[in-house]
């Protein structure tokens, strides 16, 4: 039901008024000052307001100007009613924002058209709202789901690299340092194997709650593959980055799940790398160099962490090799 207010200081006014909308079934309110009138459209927002520009307070064309300043009362639909026919009079009530203007005496059908026209237009710009708010709402769920990762909610490999490439660029122009883990869960493929694949997603899904216990907000964190991970850190030297992943890696070989003997811990790898590193070119390399202490951790003996500087890659990879990097593994 459309809720109309009428502002007009004529009792008598108001009620011939109140007459035509009661038949057409709208729920009425009314004014006889424009103080008022401002106070009942801010307090119960009416689809459209029929305002006199004569008010025994403030003329119509300050109440109009008011409600159209004010961000909640702004879109309303207001029709101005008075007895000024002069064109002047109607351009001021246009230019203060009055959707429309009729004259005093007015004829029943006229109103009524004019005030369905306005509510028409109005349901129209409600509707191209809703419809902008349900894309943006959409458009913003379209967006995460291409940086997050479905099965662990975490950020993804793309997300990652961006971040990662505006870090090594912020480290190369300003001095700032960071570092960077990669981390692989050891003998991954043997609890797919032995326990089914929703127990390896359950232990991803654990691993990620866990990681995320253990960072800072500003830390990022992302499913880089599979069983892997990877982990940036702000402001972090590689040594005190070491020791948190030590703590992360104490964590989860702590962790128990009612599907795995406590006598097979699930561990985790972690290969560390950081800025300042001066052998770095690329923020590809600053992967690079973490996946090879990772796989030094590997080698000796897993459920372990080590660190890495690109100068112990022993030579600067190629163009394709970085790209290899790159690639999912």
């Amino acid at each position: 039901m459309p809720r109309v207010l009428i502002a007009d200081d004529s009792a008598f006014e108001v009620e011939q008024i109140k007459a035509v909308f009661a038949k057409m079934g709208f729920e009425i309110s009314w004014a006889y000052t424009g103080a008022e009138a401002i106070k009942q459209a801010r307090r119960k927002t009416p689809d459209l307001i029929l305002l006199d520009v004569v008010l025994p307070d403030i003329t119509g064309h300050d109440v109009c100007r008011l409600l159209r300043a004010n961000p909640e009362t702004a879109g309303i639909p207001l029709i101005m009613i008075t007895v000024r026919d002069k064109t002047e009079d109607k351009v001021l009530g246009f230019e203060q924002g009055a959707n429309d203007y009729i004259t005093k005496p007015f004829d029943t059908r006229e109103l009524k058209a004019r005030v369905r026209a306005c509510l028409r237009m109005k349901q129209l710009q409600d509707d191209l709202t809703q419809k902008n708010e349900e894309y943006k709402s959409l458009l913003k769920h379209v967006q995460e789901l291409a940086i997050t990762d479905s099965v662990t909610g975490l950020f993804n490999r793309r997300y990652f690299k961006e971040v990662l490439q505006q870090e090594f660029s912020r480290a190369q122009r300003y001095g700032t340092l960071f570092s960077c883990f990669m981390i692989d869960v050891d003998q991954f493929k043997q609890i797919n194997d032995n326990y089914g694949h929703e127990a390896g997603d359950k232990v991803l899904n654990d691993l990620a709650r866990l990681l995320q216990i253990q960072l800072r907000d500003v830390d990022l964190v992302a499913r880089y593959g599979g069983d892997e991970f990877a982990i940036l850190l702000p402001e972090s030297p590689r040594e005190k980055a070491r020791q948190v992943a030590e703590r992360i890696r104490e964590a989860v070989c702590n962790e128990v799940y009612s599907f795995i003997p406590k006598k097979q811990p699930v561990t985790l790898s972690i290969g560390i790398s950081g800025m300042p590193d001066p052998g770095f070119q690329h923020a590809s390399q600053v992967v690079s160099t973490a996946d090879f202490a990772l796989y030094r951790a590997k080698n000796n003996g897993k459920n372990r962490v080590e660190v890495a500087t690109f100068q112990e890659l022993g030579v600067k990879p190629s163009p394709e090799e970085e790209e290899k990097v790159d690639q999912p593994r």
